[in-house]
């Protein structure tokens, strides 16, 4: 299924693209999906301690292939049939775990990333799911900042599932600090 949205205003002027679609990922746009999260990641080169991200690893085709084939990765394609941005996600007991969201950096800040969330959500409602999660920063205004707009709950120690701490190990272990992480939570309405 193809969602057509209409594009918010464009930033600084900018000209944006006039409708975005949301559509499943497909097998022959793991590597543009890999060429958009390098893209994306650009954003990180104005940070000290995590300019590495602009040159690091991206999600590998192997793992893209595999949520494709589940149905939990989209892309967001801007007047026409190109991806511009992808959200990859999973499926996790009663949750859809968001594990990366990357919009090439040439088409950001025209609400591309909030479509795909918004997507993603709508799509976990639509399978009776209790609630989408994700990881990121905490300090970083396209972050968690950005999350808590859309509605999502900033978890504490406390209120971390066992899955969502081995998550933030797991990308501790991989160069990001368990302290500038988080992980969130975001809600749905029971059916």
């Amino acid at each position: 299924m193809v969602t057509l949205i209409p594009v918010d205003g464009a930033p600084l002027g900018r000209p944006g693209p006039s409708t975005v679609a949301i559509r499943p990922a497909r097998k022959d746009e793991v590597e543009p999906l890999q060429r958009i999260e390098r893209s994306a990641a650009q954003a990180f080169r104005l940070i000290e301690a995590l300019s590495w991200i602009a040159t690091g690893d991206v999600q590998d085709a192997g793992r893209h292939l595999d949520l494709i084939a589940k149905g939990t990765n989209w892309v967001a394609t801007a007047d026409g049939d190109s991806p511009v941005g992808f959200l990859s996600a999973e499926i996790a007991g009663p949750e859809l775990h968001i594990w990366e969201i990357s919009v090439d950096h040439l088409h950001q800040g025209f609400g591309i990333g909030r479509k795909l969330i918004r997507h993603a959500v709508e799509a976990a409602a639509a399978r009776g799911l209790a609630a989408v999660t994700l990881t990121t920063f905490r300090t970083i205004p396209w972050n968690c900042p950005f999350y808590e707009r859309l509605g999502f709950s900033l978890l504490d120690e406390a209120g971390l599932s066992p899955r969502l701490a081995g998550v933030l190990d797991m990308e501790a272990e991989h160069g990001l600090p368990r302290d500038t992480r988080c992980a969130m939570r975001l809600t749905l309405p029971a059916a």
